[in-house]
Parts: C-alpha cells; sequence; structure tokens
C-alpha cells in the first residue's frame, strides 16, 4: 500500500473530501500531515455571488 492510501485510511473520510494531502513526515515521536484546502464549489453555489471556492466573501 502506498503511504498516501494508507493516510487516506486512516484519516476521517469528510476530511479528504475537503482536503489535499499536501506532504507527510514521520519522526520517532510523531507524525505531521499537511493539508492543503481544496477548491471546489457546490453545483448550487456556482452561482452564488456571495461563496467563493475557498470561502465567503465580503
Amino acid at each position: 500500500m502506498k503511504p498516501d492510501q494508507l493516510l487516506r485510511a486512516i484519516l476521517p473520510e469528510g476530511l479528504i473530501d475537503n482536503f489535499d494531502i499536501a506532504r507527510f513526515e514521520k519522526s520517532d515521536s510523531r507524525f505531521d500531515i499537511w493539508l492543503d484546502e481544496k477548491k471546489e464549489q457546490l453545483r448550487e453555489d456556482k452561482y452564488n455571488k456571495n461563496i467563493i471556492s475557498y470561502g465567503f466573501g465580503d
């Protein structure tokens, strides 16, 4: 199993739906995971000018 597949198996599903795994590092005492928010917009929000792909506008 590839490391990326393993991380997807152990992390909560909702987390993987909204974030991509950017990087991870394992040391003797901890396991660090960096996540990047996916810039995806729901279909129903596409025409709502108050909502943008990475949060809400002003």
